[in-house]
């Protein structure tokens, strides 16, 4: 059976076991707001202009029988959440009420949410996404949430990757115009007739060998140069990275 296959399968076993209707206990509030954040990013595309770089099909085209694990910053999750629609990631959401938020929107974008974060159910959140990458799914990760701080990277990615041997990408995200929340991550808004750049960095694998901090290390200076090489291509059109 081929990765792609597999990956079919499990993504629909998963979709039929482990989620659940919605209980009746989540507000009709929550509701409200992911209904209105999903409306946010679903006008991304008619709002702004997004630009895609560096290695934007590897997710999608890859020739490899690994993994491929996407690491952003939190601040700038609106525009990767809108661009990987669809590809059915296994993603991290916290047990809180933003978490219910973010799992609600996250399953309108056709991806999986699993429950934890690094407070609260973060290893049995981390252990199940390890399990069902390794069974043939792609994940992504907002590697300093869900709390910070800011661009600190937290070792769940790090877990991830040399647990099941996958690859990286790190994604960076420039805006023309944007509208910065004042929230701990410093979240990015796209502001209408903006320009936007996502720009997919090389990736690359975490050695077994390697410690937590080296690991950690990694990310954090793949997830600047991608920012980079995304604010490079914003002023002239053109990447350094090939």
């Amino acid at each position: 059976m081929t990765r792609i296959m597999q990956q079919q399968e499990i993504a629909g076993t998963a979709a039929s076991q482990k989620r659940p209707p919605r209980a009746a206990s989540v507000s009709a509030g929550l509701r409200l707001k992911a209904m209105l954040l999903v409306g946010l990013i679903s006008s991304l595309n008619s709002l702004v202009r997004i630009e895609q770089t560096g290695f934007t099909d590897f997710v999608a085209h890859r020739k490899i029988d690994r993994p491929v694990l996407i690491a952003s910053w939190h601040g700038t999750l609106l525009v990767p959440l809108y661009c990987l629609r669809g590809l059915n990631l296994v993603i991290m959401s916290s047990l809180s009420d933003d978490g219910e938020l973010m799992a609600m929107v996250l399953e309108h974008f056709k991806h999986f949410p699993i429950r934890g974060s690094s407070s609260r159910g973060g290893m049995r959140g981390l252990l199940e996404m390890v399990k069902m990458v390794k069974g043939g799914m792609n994940a992504a990760l907002t590697v300093d949430g869900p709390r910070g701080p800011r661009h600190e990277v937290k070792p769940g990615m790090v877990m991830i990757a040399q647990k099941s041997g996958g690859y990286i990408l790190p994604v960076g995200v420039a805006c023309s115009r944007k509208l910065t929340v004042n929230s701990w991550d410093k979240t990015e808004i796209p502001l209408p007739f903006s320009r936007v750049i996502m720009h997919s960095g090389r990736p690359f694998v975490i050695d077994a060998a390697a410690s937590v901090e080296e690991g950690c290390e990694m990310i954090r200076q793949s997830l600047f140069e991608s920012n980079r090489q995304a604010e490079i291509y914003l002023k002239s059109g053109n990447t350094c990275e090939v």
